[in-house]
């Protein structure tokens, strides 16, 4: 298993910020440690997933004015450049230019650093909940990476259900909800299959409704593996917690709060 310390490196190995001696060390690692491929694999592929969703930056509509105002100060009349005179504004315009460029660059920069540090923020979010994962199959864990780099990071909730009852303590579920789209991926894995006449039922709890929004059924397989896409009944302003529960065929309109299976934020 990878420690914590590995996993920062491995991190700041990804994102270029490593001094030369520390790149040594991990790729030493990298040579003889496949989970620590496997590691730096899927945090490539997150940042190349970040980095692609980046917003163009556009420089403040006053540094153009200044510019024009510069440059018309510094411009010649039509008759001196008819007598030949030489163009004395050119140095002046040219530095300009590059000034102007220089405060570009370093204000793009300021945002880009600014937006990867939040970016950074949201993937030690999604390892710590693939580190949560990591003792179940393997299977599970394809899953959530699979759900990771389909998602626009900026807008998802990721929430880990644990099992509610102790006859059936194994089971688990990911929820991944998409509050801008309005829509979501649960995965779950262990949960028996419902008696005969039953269905288990997803819920969203929003703190702007009374009782928990109905997601919809989720259904499972004879070895308690289930994978639905669902959409709420009503709008989500924010998605708190999640549950599942035991319903009559077909679901409730409100949760049987007894009968409740798995749950977590």
């Amino acid at each position: 298993m990878i420690d914590e310390r590995t996993e920062e490196l491995a991190a700041a190995y990804v994102l270029g910020a490593l001094e030369p001696d520390e790149i040594r060390v991990i790729e030493r690692q990298l040579e003889g440690d496949a989970e620590l491929r496997e590691l730096v694999r899927s945090l490539r592929s997150v940042g190349t997933l970040v980095a692609g969703t980046a917003p163009a930056e556009q420089p403040p509509a006053a540094l153009r004015a200044r510019l024009l105002v510069a440059y018309n100060e510094d411009t010649p009349s039509p008759a001196t450049a008819r007598r030949g005179a030489r163009p004395q504004w050119l140095p002046w315009a040219l530095a300009a230019g590059l000034a102007a460029l220089c405060v570009l660059f370093g204000w793009q920069l300021h945002g880009m650093r600014s937006e990867l540090q939040a970016r950074q923020g949201r993937i030690d979010v999604l390892n710590h909940v693939a580190e949560q994962l990591r003792n179940d199959s393997e299977n599970l864990r394809q899953t959530v990476r699979t759900l990771q780099q389909s998602n626009r990071l900026a807008n998802i909730r990721i929430a880990v259900l644990n099992a509610q009852l102790s006859a059936d303590p194994k089971a688990l579920a990911v929820s991944v909800w998409d509050n801008e789209r309005q829509s979501g991926v649960v995965v779950v894995h262990h949960l028996k299959p419902p008696p005969k006449g039953k269905d288990y039922q997803l819920w969203i709890i929003d703190p702007r409704y009374p009782t928990p929004v109905s997601a919809g059924i989720l259904p499972v397989d004879d070895a308690g593996d289930g994978r639905v896409d669902f959409k709420a009944r009503q709008p989500i302003q924010s998605a708190n917690q999640f549950a599942v529960t035991e319903e009559v065929k077909g679901g409730a309109e409100v949760p049987t709060l007894k009968a409740m299976v798995l749950a977590g934020a």
